[in-house]
Order: C-alpha cells, then structure tokens, then sequence
C-alpha cells in the first residue's frame, strides 16, 4: 500500500504541477535562455530535443565552462542534479570521484569522444587526462543507460565531446591563482582545405597544493616502553570521526601537482555527410607532498621528526621519518580514437585504445627521498570498438549496433635505490596480480510512435562477460563467463511540444572491477569469485517548459541491486575483501528549476534527495541523503558575473562523532566570479571558491577560499 501511495503521489505531483502552470504550449524555438531544446544524443544514440527524451539529461558548452573560469571537469559538473563532486583536492586529486545518483564512479561511464575512460584497475576516471579548454560539449545523463551503453553505465553516462576542427581558430589562455596554482595552454583549429582539417592543443596545469590530510598516531597502539631516544612535546589530542582518539603530529606537506596535457585531431571529410577523424591525447601527471611539517619539539624547542611522545596513561608512542613521508604518484595516458560519421546510411563507427601506463606511485621512509624504496605500477589498456546503425522510418527509430570492451591489467612491484626518482630501479620484486575483463555486446532499441502524443522506447542488450587471464599470487585463476540480458522500457506523453511526462525501466549488469578480483595489499585480499552486480531501475519524471522564460524538471526512482559489491571482513582477520551482499536499495527525487528574469539576470535551483540502504537496511553512508544546488548569472554588454551555492548533508555512518578529524558533516559553500570582455577577442576574469571559507571534510580535508585570475584570447 505504502508503494502504491507513493506512486500515486508522485502522479498527483506531476499532474498539478501541469495544470498550475496552465499547460501552456510554448513554441520551442522561444526557448533558447537555457537551450532547453537542445538536440542530445547520448541519451538515445539519435539526435533528439533534450525535452522528449525519456530521462534527466544535463548538457555543459564551452561558454558554460569559460564563464564559470573552472580549473577541472569536476568542477564544471559540481552544478548537475544527482551529483555529487568527493574529488575535494582539485587538479591534485588522486583519490575520491564523484557519483551520479548515489552510484560511484564504477558504476558511471565517461566517455571521451566515445573511449571509456573508467580505467580498467579500478574503473575510477582519470579527470587529469581531459584538457578542460578541449571541451566543446559534455552530455550528462542520469539513469540507467546499460541498455545502450554496458555495464558501467549504471547511474548514467558521462558523455565529453572535444571540439572540432572544421573552422579556424586559435585560443590562448593563462590562469594564475592561489597555492601557486597555474592553468595555461593553447589550442587551435586548422581548415586546410574541402577535405582536411586538424587541430592541436597544449595545456600546462600545476599547483603548490594546501595540507589536505595530518599525521597522526592511535592512541590504541601505545606501548609500555619506547624504542626512540627523545621526548617529544608538541601533539594535538583529539578523536577521528570513528571515535578513536589519536595524537596529530604534523602533516606531510601541501598536495603538489604538475600535469602536460596534449591533444591532435586530424579529420577527412569525403563530402558533407561522410567523415573520418583521428584523435590523440596525451596527458602526463605527477602528485607529491612537499615540506612536511611535524608539530613536535624536544626539551629545547627544536623541531624533530623522530622521537617518543608519553601519553598522560603513561604508555608512549614512538614517531619516526616515515609516519611524514607521502607517496609520489604518478600516471601517464593515451587515448587513440578513430571515429568513422556516415550520415547518408546513419552509421557510426568508433575504435580505439584507452592506454594508462606508468599508473603507479613510489613510497619511502626518509623526508629527503634519498633512501631506498618501493615502486609499483598498475598498467591498463581499453581497447574498444563500438558500432551502430540507425533506421528512421516513419514510426519506427531504430538503432542497433555491437560493442566490444576489453580491459586489461597487471601489477609489477619494483625496488628503488631512491625512491623519490622511480627511474632509480635496482631490482624487480614480483608481479603480484592481474587479469582481463571482456565484455561483447549486441545492443537494439526502437523509439516507436504510436500518435504524435504518446511515444514508447523498447531496448535489449545481450552481453556476454567474461573474466581470464587472472593470477593472484603467481596462482592461476580458473576463467568464468557470464551472459545477461539488460532490457529497457520508457513510455512518454507529450500532450504539447513544452511538456513530457515519461516512465521508464531499466536492467543492468555490471561486472565487478580487475581490482576487487586480483588486488592486494597490506589491507586488502582478493575475491576472485566475485560474480557480476545486477540493477533494476524504475523512473518516472516531468520535463517542462513552463514558460518562454522558465523550465522545471522532476524526477523520481527506485534502484534495486542484487548482488551488490561490498566492502567487508575477509577470512584473513587482519584484512578485507569484497564481497557480494544480497541486496542494496536506492530511493531519490530530483527537482530542476531554471528561469530567465530578463535579458541580464538567470537562476536556476536543483534538489537532489537520496537514500541508499544495504541488505541489512543500513543507510550507506557516503551518499549524502541531500544535495541543493541555486546560482545566479548577470550578463550585460562586456560583463558577466555569477554566485552559487552548494549544499549537501552529512555522509557520516552510525556511531560516527560530528565535528572531528575526518568526520564528514553537512557543508554549504557559495562561489563567485566575474569576467570583461576588454577587447573584441580578450576576457579577463576572476573566480573566488569557497567564498566564506569554510572547513569540511570529504575524506581529505576541502581548501579553505581560492581564487584564480585567468585571461584567454580567442582568434
């Protein structure tokens, strides 16, 4: 009763909010404040006006990204419902990411110019790897898409399309900004003449970094005596968000990072209708801590780094070189796409390779990075190739195609005479684990019209998945194969050309990450069994145009995952693993505001609400159950400014204490900035972040208030 009550609320919602806003049919056209008709395709695989898709779709352009003078992708998505950004140490991040609708970034596929860029380790996406001024479009979709696009794309898709090279252009910027922050490059397009066309691209990003994370000891392992000589004060006593109290000693350094990135196209055009383009991209990124910072002192004030701290229990807790040093991470990626656009026979054909190589970090135990050391290396290849054709006939849009995915991965430990120099190899360990998903797919969908006002879309993918070539611990891994069916239904009305009310179902599968069957590590063991997550999705939403000036979105879903993948205590009692819990529920509702007061002035408000339990009926605590997101634009003559603001509630777990080191509360921060076009083809801008510096966590610890000053000139 309690779900059938639901369902006909959210009608009744529906409904009203129809009539209150009188149904009024508006002619699209109107309608370009917020390109509410915009033509999507990642939705569909076919051109389609944003407002009759049958799901929340969110579209980014360049001018979106150059206005809001944005450092990261991330930071250009932070705005989208559903969404939320963990990625807190911007253009350093090498850890966190972000999720769509409660799901992780495992369960979210990113796409670049149609290559995946869910690494094949962990299948986390390596933001660093996208120049962000290469941009022209990104295509969000929220909701199961697995039917069209796989496993990955469990809680949607993110689809970023670079920009084109079939006209003369030419853009050079440069952006400064606190921590020694610097964001600079140059891209251009070159017609050479009816037939070819390239473009090439160069951008240097890199920072200083702030202290995101302390150094500190458990109080829990103290012991009756002391193997250093020196006694040391200085510490901060206090408690973590688990309730545990530790000593902070001091921190191992600002979050550094430097990062080239390069891209090429090169694109032929048989004729109007029939092209092929080639695309490179290259991206090479370094993180490391620098000036380590220890709060303790001996008997005569001195800072020291090693030594013995006695708790007031009278037990010690000894300190040394290494609690202060932080890995040097590092990775290297190359992205080839080949892309074949025939649009006289509707095919579209993509091959390419997702290539992350040098994905490692090394790690010592002396500040100066003089001593020995380890290295380890995570490499990773995607290959993929990916094939559709569309039929367009008078009540019938069919798409169907093939998709092949294979992910491969390995691990190499080596020995480093110094570990800060990972060239300094002297010795190889092991090759501890590693393996291979394959994923082959046939995919069809019909978008059917049975009248002008009611629309049906049926999908089936079948995919067959398989692990191999695994070996943990130098064991070979028997090979395991798995078929599935990921059906999709999505039924619309669209009484008038503003409005749309949709439901829809979708199924997916997807298969668990070469991580969670072959990694190891201090903490962590390997499942190898690990079978494949299934999802059901049900979703009925309203897109509307209410007026010529405003639109609303609202949505509404129920994700079931069977088989769901899950962090827990292995055999071994000194390690975890993952396992397959038999059930987790996600419940949300998504409402989107947009509204043009007048030729200056924009708003916009989206409230994303969500709650994920497990089969124990525990709420999974990283998903924040609230996240409100409202800004404001002005533009008028050479200027622009804008202010917004983000919220989101606590993703702290039972028995979690607020308030303390790494406890994850409730944050709101507001952001600002403003740009004059000074010349015909010049903008200077600036953007303030986290405008009233505000402390938070989102496991690292968030930067206090930034801004950055940048100045691009477009030709």
């Amino acid at each position: 009763m309690k779900k059938l009550a639901s369902k006909g609320l959210l009608m009744s919602a529906l409904i009203c909010g129809n009539v209150l806003w009188g149904g009024t049919a508006v002619q699209a056209e109107e309608i370009d404040e917020y390109d509410l008709d915009t033509m999507v395709v990642t939705a569909t695989r076919t051109a389609q006006e944003n407002i009759k898709v049958p799901a929340q779709v969110n579209v980014i352009t360049a001018e979106d990204i150059k206005k809001r003078n944005v450092l990261t992708i991330t930071d250009a998505l932070k705005s989208i419902p559903g969404l939320y950004d963990a990625r807190v140490g911007g253009m350093s991040n090498t850890a966190n990411g972000i999720q769509l609708r409660g799901f992780d970034e495992e369960s979210v596929l990113v796409l670049y110019d149609g290559m995946p860029m869910n690494d094949g380790y962990t299948a986390k996406v390596a933001w660093s790897a996208i120049s962000i001024d290469n941009v022209e479009r990104i295509e969000v979709v929220q909701g199961a898409a697995s039917s069209l696009y796989g496993g990955r794309a469990v809680g949607g898709v993110i689809n970023i399309i670079s920009k084109d090279s079939d006209k003369d252009t030419a853009h050079v910027y440069a952006n400064y900004g606190s921590d020694n922050t610097w964001k600079r490059g140059v891209n251009f397009t070159k017609k050479l003449d009816d037939k070819w066309s390239l473009g090439f691209g160069y951008e240097n990003r890199r920072t200083d970094g702030y202290d995101r994370k302390p150094v500190f000891l458990y109080d829990s392992k103290a012991e009756t005596t002391h193997a250093n000589t020196e006694l040391a004060t200085g510490a901060n006593s206090t408690i973590r968000n688990d309730g545990r109290p530790v000593q902070i000693i001091g921190t191992p350094g600002k979050q550094a990072s430097k990062d080239d990135n390069f891209n090429f196209k090169l694109k032929h055009k048989f004729n109007d209708k029939q092209s092929l383009t080639y695309k490179y991209s290259r991206d090479k990124f370094k993180s490391f801590s620098n000036d380590a910072k220890t709060y303790m002192r001996d008997s005569s004030g001195n800072p020291i780094y090693k030594g013995y701290i006695q708790l007031p229990n009278g037990k010690y807790l000894d300190f040394n070189e290494s609690d202060f040093t932080d890995s040097i991470n590092y990775k290297k990626v190359d992205i080839h796409a080949l892309s074949y656009q025939d649009d006289i026979n509707n095919i579209k054909f993509n091959v390419g390779l997702t290539n992350i190589k040098d994905n490692g970090y090394s790690s010592g135990s002396d500040l100066a990075g003089e001593g020995s050391g380890t290295k380890r290396i995570y490499p990773t290849k995607a290959y993929k190739v990916d094939f559709q054709k569309v039929w367009d006939k008078e009540k019938h849009t069919i798409v169907t195609g093939f998709d092949i995915q294979k992910d491969t991965m390995d691990s190499y430990s080596y020995k480093l005479a110094k570990w800060s120099d990972r060239d300094s190899t002297i010795g190889f360990s092991t090759t501890t684990f590693g393996g291979t998903n394959l994923v082959e797919a046939l995919f069809i969908q019909d978008q059917y019209k049975f009248t002008d006002a009611f629309n049906m879309t049926v999908g089936l993918r079948l995919d067959r998945y398989e692990k191999k070539d695994g070996y943990y611990k130098n064991k070979r891994i028997d090979e395991k194969s798995y078929t599935e069916l990921s059906p999709k239904l999505a039924l619309t009305y669209t009484p008038d050309d503003d409005t749309t009310y949709y439901v829809s179902y979708g199924h997916s599968f997807n298969q668990p990450t070469l991580y969670k069957l072959y990694s190891e590590s201090t903490s962590t063991m390997a499942n190898p069994y690990l079978k494949p997550e299934t999802s059901d999705t049900l979703e009925i939403g309203l897109k509307k145009n209410l007026s010529e000036k405003a639109y609303m979105g609202i949505s509404l879903y129920n994700t079931k995952t069977q088989d769901m993948l899950a962090y827990a205590q292995s055999p071994d009692p000194n390690k975890r693993w993952y396992i397959n819990i038999d059930e987790a529920k996600r419940m949300g509702a998504e409402f989107d505001f947009k509204f043009k007061h007048d030729d200056k002035i924009s708003s916009y408000l989206n409230v994303t609400m969500q709650n994920a339990k497990d089969d124990n009926d525990k709420r999974i605590s990283s998903i924040p159950k609230r996240i409100v997101n409202l800004g404001l634009d002005y533009n008028y003559d050479k200027w622009s400014a804008y202010i917004e603001g983000q919220y989101s509630s606590d993703r702290l777990d039972d028995g979690d204490v607020g308030g303390k080191l790494y406890s994850e509360d409730p944050f709101f921060i507001a952001n600002a900035g403003v740009s004059y076009k000074f010349m015909k083809n010049a903008v200077v801008s600036l953007a303030v972040r986290n405008l009233f510096d505000r402390d938070y966590w989102q496991w690292y610890k968030a930067p206090g208030r930034t801004w950055n000053v940048g100045v691009d000139f477009t030709f």
